[in-house]
């Protein structure tokens, strides 16, 4: 008798999380679509989505971000305020 297939559950830890929307924090869109594989495949739900992701990871993605030439500033911090 052959053994029954098991499907692993796909775990993200919130690093992997923060470094699929780091593009959209901080500029808006997802040039790349690493959003895809949390099931935001289009520009309008990645914007429905921002200001609770913002909310969740907000905090630690600012912990992280470095000021650049171009943005002192990320988008999701003048868009939704402090996480």
């Amino acid at each position: 008798m052959p053994v029954k297939r098991r499907v692993a559950k796909r775990r993200t830890d919130s690093t992997a999380e923060i470094a699929a929307w780091s593009d959209v924090f901080t500029c808006e869109f997802d040039f790349f679509n690493d959003l895809e594989p949390f099931g935001l495949f289009t520009d309008e739900e990645v914007k429905a989505a921002a200001p609770e992701a913002w909310q969740r990871l907000g905090t630690a993605f600012l912990a992280s971000w470095t000021p650049t030439d171009t943005r002192e500033t990320p988008w999701a911090l003048d868009e939704f305020g402090r996480p």
